[in-house]
């Protein structure tokens, strides 16, 4: 089963995948040590699901609108939204202390992704038709 991270509840589409609560509870004042090599792990990421969705950042709605959205990133193991990063960078956001630890056992080097796992994760995981 695909691990999510980052799917807070004022994150819409969220893909019927379970939360990680508030993202405004997740807010911090500074963020991980290496913060800029685990965000350059997420913008890295395989693209699983590619859609044109705009939207606006849920912590600050005056802020300049967001494209992507709704399109889904993945390293194999975790799936998350491609607008993720914004968050951490922006608002220092904490993630999943197990999606850290995975990034950084991995030296923060997202991994490529078989096209063979790609399919597996969009219509076991997320219920696509592989039409």
């Amino acid at each position: 089963m695909m691990r999510p991270a980052g799917f807070f509840t004022e994150l819409s589409p969220g893909w019927g995948l379970p939360e990680d609560g508030s993202i405004k509870d997740a807010v911090r004042p500074t963020g991980e040590p290496d913060e800029r090599n685990i965000l350059e792990y997420l913008r890295n990421g395989t693209e699983i699901r590619s859609e044109m969705s705009a939207g606006p950042d849920v912590l600050d709605p005056e802020a300049p609108g967001m494209t992507g959205i709704g399109s889904l990133l993945t390293d194999g193991t975790w799936l998350w939204r491609q607008d993720l990063p914004h968050y951490p960078a922006k608002y220092h956001v904490s993630l999943p202390g197990e999606f850290l630890e995975h990034a950084r056992s991995l030296k923060h080097t997202t991994p490529a992704v078989p096209e063979s796992r790609l399919i597996e994760i969009s219509t076991e995981d997320l219920g696509m038709d592989p039409g």
